[in-house]
């Protein structure tokens, strides 16, 4: 059997979740099922042999890595969010207004940040990732050394978000890259290259960031679609994930960061898997977490930011002096 064949069978078996064995407790704790596809396929570790547990077992003393804490070079430790309440659309031909969260010291430390586009979800607002707490969430990370400095936008997706409309047309995604990443570049410090600009999204903003991403890899490097909504009728094959995960041939040589996550009884999930399955089959590396609890909503996503911040920033530096000047032009 081939590797991928093997790799294949494998992530089609029946969603299993591990129980936890401690003795001691007397309720199993239930973890999320985790499906890492790498561009090298090997057994899965599900097949390995369980070691023989010993009286005394030795503690590895040797993380990943060692948390750093992030340089502030100034007395903030805040950052802080900028609305823009009033930002026309011609593509659109409404209001789409964004907010902008700048991290600790961006006036002083004259440095080009990476950043992270966050879609909301359908009937939700510009507001939904503050809700959720993603402000709060990169400040800890960042006080801890386990994430770096960045730019945060949260744009507001109106009523052609919700559209299913799509290039050559009026569409969100021509909003996206035509409109908000231009003035986004024009304004604010950022690094501009596909390896510091991430777009991710829940639901429907989630469906947006992948449609747009997998069109456009060599401008967005990382995409995560949290509980994303994919539908085999509400885009056509250029612009649908699902269609795309199947047929793209640039797919293979994109060398594109993807992430997913749903929570087990979440709908969304189906279609999820088979996004997944289509791109396993092809050998193209992407990560999917099924959550064993949660729902679609709120609850679910703000129990999870953390982990969403931790993949969109994993390449990116934690101290701000490494990063690129905004005096030069960005690398």
């Amino acid at each position: 059997m081939k590797p991928t064949q093997r790799l294949l069978l494998t992530l089609l078996l029946p969603v299993a979740f591990l129980m936890a064995c401690d003795p001691l407790a007397p309720i199993p704790t239930l973890t999320p099922q985790t499906i890492i596809v790498t561009s090298e396929a090997s057994p899965t570790p599900l097949a390995s042999p369980t070691p023989v547990p010993t009286s005394t077992p030795v503690p590895t003393d040797t993380p990943e890595f060692t948390p750093t804490p992030t340089d502030i070079p100034c007395g903030e430790d805040t950052g802080q969010i900028l609305p823009f309440d009033d930002f026309r659309s011609q593509v659109a031909g409404e209001n789409l207004r964004y907010r902008v969260y700048i991290p600790p010291c961006y006036l002083q430390t004259q440095k080009r940040y990476p950043y992270i586009i966050l879609l909301h979800g359908l009937q939700e607002t510009e507001l939904q990732w503050d809700e959720l707490g993603v402000d709060e969430a990169l400040e800890q990370g960042m006080r801890l050394g386990v994430l770096g400095p960045m730019i945060i936008v949260m744009p507001y997706m109106g009523r052609i978000g919700p559209e299913n409309s799509f290039p050559p047309d009026a569409s969100y995604e021509t909003h996206i890259m035509d409109e908000l990443v231009p003035a986004i570049e024009r304004d604010f410090c950022t690094w501009n290259d596909r390896e510091h600009r991430a777009i991710g999204g829940i639901s429907r903003g989630g469906f947006w960031a992948y449609s747009i991403a997998l069109r456009h890899p060599d401008v967005f490097g990382i995409v995560g679609g949290h509980s994303a909504s994919f539908y085999e009728d509400n885009a056509p094959p250029t612009s649908n994930p699902l269609e795309l995960a199947l047929n793209a041939s640039f797919l293979n040589r994109a060398n594109l960061r993807m992430y997913l996550d749903n929570a087990a009884s979440d709908p969304a999930g189906t279609n999820l898997e088979l996004f997944s399955s289509r791109l396993s089959s092809r050998g193209i590396p992407h990560t999917y977490l099924i959550h064993p609890t949660g729902d679609h909503n709120d609850e679910y996503w703000a129990s999870h930011v953390a982990e969403y911040l931790s993949f969109y920033g994993e390449n990116w530096t934690r101290r701000t002096a490494e990063l690129p000047s905004c005096l030069e032009p960005s690398p």
